[in-house]
């Protein structure tokens, strides 16, 4: 493709509007009050360009991009960090007579959409003028989040993240216990934060939040107990069954009662225990939404208890893999932590494509041929990369864990005297381990890499063995990355996640071998892209 490369910028722009009282003429009783119980705003949206700009329907982008920017994404393959590296760049817009000073002192542009398209402008060589494309033939080269306004004495710089963004400085929203009493807690638990339950997890300690009766709280949504442990010993308090209300009556003593609703999943006691209690559960989200696997789990914790958009979320989440995990309330928790909590040791990222939404993505060398093959013809540049520490040489072993007990406990007196040596040795670890081992490849190499155990949210050993035998598949042969160099015209259409086919003359690519994009480089002032490829 010929002409002249240019670049435009649509920035969704927030008017906050102030909470409104409005009287419900025709609706209810004349002079009732109602507060609007949502946020009410209105979204504007800044376009402009670095080239200028008019689209078929007249709307003008004008050449206010005042400097080059530049756009870096990569997939981090560290098998237990699990999460896209944040993107980097900015954007700066040119305000020398101050048009942009209204906009910074009422608009709010922190995490609202940014879209970043590219085109090429054709010429009129009779007019001697350059002439817009449709915008149906501009191609996305990123959608993502802005970053508060950076004004300077001329300029204001936004900085750009990917939609992934979202999480770095979001913390999981979780209530806090009052000290009412009852479901509100005690003294004792006042102003700490409620635990909360996702899918199921094995030997948690709950939440004591009334010393007094004996109540103790698991998840802030509704739930199951499936066992209740004493010092580890699950037979000696007995299940009295689940009731609607715990303070109604107290269980027997030597019995335990549950509660379950979407206020929360409860238990109580009919006697003091001596030693420490924990449970085996299962928790919902306090919607009434079930998921029991791991990508519908991360995909509902993301929309409903970290507030992600979900049409930001594209792609197949269906999964089959059993898994869960508990927070007890005494830490801050940030999206990116859950993120890596749900994803650790699977071998799965969350890809953000051009269009701005997160996909899951398995790490793995496609099965079949991909259609784009690319060549000496089209690569303008290439060289090799380092691998992520870990990855090089390769691990001669993979080892997954999954049944996380989420209370290590300590043994002898702090254990009841009738537990079994299985329980025992159960509850004095954190996880039991799947692995893969490949010989050769200690033979091969003085020192092979041999990575520690990865925790993981799954419960079940097949899916542990999966998940290790998928590592070993991918990384038990040597892998090596490569930055390919293309002009834009050749690297459209090609994101994060895509599969091609490398035929160049370099070691190991000669003759054609299938690689994945794992990483992008884009700068506007230049008319080609840098990929990164592991093959």
């Amino acid at each position: 493709m010929s002409g002249t490369l240019f670049h435009t910028v649509e920035i969704d722009a927030e008017r906050p509007l102030d909470v409104e009282f409005a009287r419900g003429y025709g609706t209810v009783a004349a002079g009732t009050v109602t507060l609007l119980p949502f946020r009410r705003s209105l979204i504007d949206t800044l376009r402009l360009s670095d080239a200028g700009y008019v689209d078929e329907a007249g709307q003008p982008y004008p050449p206010l991009l005042a400097d080059a920017f530049a756009i870096d994404r990569r997939l981090d393959l560290s098998p237990a960090s699990p999460s896209v590296r944040e993107s980097w760049g900015a954007i700066t817009l040119a305000n020398p007579d101050g048009r942009f000073d209204a906009l910074i002192r009422d608009r709010v542009i922190d995490r609202m959409p940014v879209r970043i398209r590219a085109g090429f402008k054709s010429r009129d060589t009779a007019r001697q003028i350059d002439l817009d494309p449709a915008s149906a033939a501009l191609v996305p080269i990123f959608s993502g989040l802005g970053s508060s306004w950076q004004p300077d004495r001329l300029t204001v710089q936004i900085a750009l993240r990917e939609v992934s963004g979202w999480l770095d400085e979001v913390i999981m929203p979780v209530g806090s216990y009052a000290g009412s009493g009852r479901f509100g807690g005690d003294a004792n638990v006042k102003g700490r934060s409620m635990p909360r339950l996702r899918g199921t997890a094995l030997n948690l300690t709950p939440v004591l939040i009334d010393a007094v009766n004996l109540v103790y709280q698991i998840s802030d949504g509704p739930g199951s107990v499936s066992a209740l442990y004493e010092g580890g010993f699950a037979g000696g308090i007995t299940y009295a069954g689940a009731v609607a209300d715990l303070y109604g009556a107290a269980p027997a003593p030597g019995t335990w009662q549950m509660q379950s609703s979407s206020g929360g999943l409860f238990v109580r006691l009919g006697t003091k225990p001596v030693y420490a209690i924990t449970v085996d559960a299962t928790g919902d989200f306090p919607s009434g939404a079930a998921p029991r696997t791991v990508l519908p789990l991360l995909r509902q914790m993301l929309i409903e208890d970290l507030t992600m958009p979900a049409q930001w979320l594209a792609g197949s989440w269906e999964d089959t893999r059993q898994a869960g995990w508990y927070w007890d309330g005494s830490q801050a928790v940030t999206g990116r932590q859950i993120f890596n909590t749900w994803l650790s040791g699977l071998g799965i990222r969350l890809v953000p494509s051009h269009e701005g939404t997160l996909s899951p993505l398995r790490l793995q060398m496609p099965g079949t041929v991909p259609d784009r093959v690319l060549t000496a013809d089209q690569v303008t540049a290439l060289s090799g990369l380092a691998l992520d520490s870990g990855l090089s040489p390769p691990p001669y072993r993979w080892r997954i864990g999954y049944a996380h007990n989420q209370t290590v406990q300590q043994g002898g007196n702090a254990l009841h005297p009738r537990i079994t040596a299985e329980r025992q040795s159960y509850v004095l670890q954190e996880d039991r381990v799947a692995a893969w081992y490949l010989p050769s490849i200690k033979l091969r190499y003085r020192q092979p890499s041999d990575l520690p155990v990865i925790p993981t949210a799954l419960i079940n050993e097949g899916d542990a063995q999966s998940a290790a035998n998928s590592h070993g598949d991918l990384w038990g042969a040597e892998r090596r990355l490569w930055s390919l160099t293309l002009p834009r015209s050749v690297a459209g259409g090609i994101d994060l996640g895509q599969a091609l086919r490398l035929d160049l003359p370099a070691p190991g690519l000669r003759g054609g071998v299938t690689g994945l994009v794992i990483g992008e480089q884009i700068r506007s002032a230049e008319a080609s892209v840098t990929l990164t490829v592991l093959v």
